[in-house]
């Protein structure tokens, strides 16, 4: 091709786009603002219920922060939630408004039942759970079984 021809074919794109582009953003006006929000996969997924961070407005609340210290930490800092020791200790959940990692299977719910784990029963439990009635005394049928806790 001679350079002629490529700028003809460039002059004659040029007016298409011109034409397309004019076309695309009319259709476009009537769709939501896709750049307002952060359109990442984590953004999608994010809780707005709970701040990732309170950040200081003014010196003066710097000055008079009481946030709490963390001995743990290696660095004091105001974003204690953020820091390294804080990502190794894994102290920090991820809330999201669904489940992004498949840890978070574990735990979404709130549990069915508060289990004790023996602490906490008292005798009746194991009174009316247990049946006593093969028990026997010196293995006569006829007599009444023992009862528990006697």
């Amino acid at each position: 091709m001679t350079k002629d021809e490529c700028e003809a074919f460039k002059t004659k794109v040029h007016t298409e786009l011109k034409f397309t582009y004019a076309d695309a953003n009319k259709r476009c006006a009537s769709l939501p603002d896709l750049h307002k929000i952060r359109n990442g996969y984590f953004g999608y997924f994010k809780d707005e219920r709970h701040p990732v961070s309170k950040e200081h407005g003014f010196t003066y609340d710097q000055l008079k922060d009481n946030s709490v210290f963390d001995p743990k930490n290696p660095k004091e800092t105001f974003h204690i939630r953020h820091t390294e020791g804080m990502r190794k200790r894994c102290a920090v959940p991820l809330r999201t408004r669904w489940m992004v990692r498949s840890s978070q299977a574990y735990g979404w719910l709130p549990p069915i039942d508060d289990p004790k784990l023996g602490f906490g029963r008292g005798n009746l439990y194991h009174r009316d759970a247990m049946d006593c009635s093969h028990i026997m005394v010196g293995g006569n049928r006829s007599s009444a079984p023992i009862a528990p806790g006697s």
